[in-house]
């Protein structure tokens, strides 16, 4: 094999290497790791503040990191407690309301049914008759599924809520230790043999990947406020529960606020609430024109990723990860081309 054919294979055996490193990695890692992740990221995050009570305040950096720490974290439970108490508030109104909503669905269901028919010369309540039979066939499907359902749905909630306030606990006592030990960790990391490796994949995933889950984050939140604002101000009940629904749905690339407004908004029209749906079709128009605003000038240019293998690196993440793919894919393809880039760089050095 001469020297060109032997520098193109261990190319390939780099990317090929790392990337099936990072995707077992993410799989089988990562949801192990995950509350240490969290509490590294979160000691970073207040590694000035804290640093700043140190030297300047002067107090011990074991009190600096706890009340940092106590203002974080008591900021986010009392954010999950209201906002929590005001969702399960929603959620208990619409079960409450279900059966009323349901009948009203059923007649505009009958009132487009008859305008098939109409159109079509068909005797009346025909199209009906055969929506009608399939929505029978559903429910009663779903009420068959859902005692067992709510059975092992409330055996896995304990479990789910067992295990978060376990993660949730060990993450707060790892962010006081990292941040304690942050010092002692850079020098650590300084003294490394690979110290050179962990500058360069450190500094590019903090400019790229920090950029952006902060990008994304950002307008995932404004995106919440904007729906849950407007729907407020439209009289809608549900207004904090959609408003959180359809920021979650904006974060999928593929999906966007579009998915839930344009159908939205089309139904209102058909039903005659013109002014409603005008409203509805205002909320998505500043979602999808604040996002096209935002994105590039929070990304800037350090997303050096083109958008095909964003949109590849989702559909890969959804396959092999879940739907916690929307988020892990796109960070798995930015750990990719970021470490592999240092691996071929001592390739190339090498050969030279």
């Amino acid at each position: 094999m001469n020297k060109s054919a032997a520098y193109k294979l261990k190319i390939v055996l780099i990317y090929v290497g790392v990337t099936v490193g990072v995707c077992l990695a993410i799989k089988y890692i990562l949801p192990l790791a995950t509350p240490f992740v969290i509490a590294l990221l979160v000691a970073v995050a207040i590694d000035k503040p804290v640093t700043f009570l140190t030297k300047k305040v002067h107090l011990k950096r074991n009190l600096s990191s706890g009340l940092i720490i106590i203002l974080v974290f008591a900021a986010i439970g009392a954010a999950l407690f209201f906002g929590g108490r005001a969702l399960i508030r929603q959620i208990n109104s619409f079960a409450a309301n279900f059966d009323s909503y349901y009948e009203n669905f059923t007649h505009f269901v009958e009132g487009c049914c008859d305008n098939v028919d109409t159109s079509f010369n068909l005797s009346s309540g025909t199209s009906y008759e055969f929506v009608n039979e399939q929505m029978t066939r559903t429910v009663d499907s779903i009420a068959q599924k859902a005692g067992p359902v709510i059975m092992n749905g409330s055996r896995s909630f304990m479990t789910w809520f067992t295990l978060f306030f376990t993660a949730f606990t060990f993450c707060i006592m790892a962010t006081a230790f990292f941040s304690r030990d942050m010092e002692k960790m850079r020098y650590t990391v300084k003294e490394s043999v690979f110290r050179n490796e962990l500058a360069f994949v450190t500094e590019h995933l903090k400019n790229i990947l920090g950029t952006y889950l902060r990008t994304q984050l950002i307008i995932m939140f404004l995106t919440c406020v904007v729906c849950t604002v407007g729907l407020y101000l439209l009289g809608n009940p549900y207004a904090l529960l959609l408003g959180i629904l359809i920021g979650i749905i904006d974060a999928f690339p593929i999906l966007g606020t579009g998915t839930v407004f344009l159908p939205w908004t089309l139904v209102l029209l058909i039903m005659g609430r013109f002014k409603t749906a005008v409203f509805i079709f205002i909320i998505y128009l500043i979602c999808y024109y604040g996002r096209a605003f935002l994105e590039p000038r929070l990304m800037g240019n350090k997303l050096e990723i083109s958008p095909i293998i964003m949109l590849v690196s989702l559909y890969a993440g959804l396959l092999l990860f879940g739907i916690s793919g929307v988020i892990t894919g796109p960070i798995a393809a930015l750990l990719i081309k970021e470490i592999s880039a240092v691996f071929v760089k001592s390739v190339k050095m090498r050969s030279s």
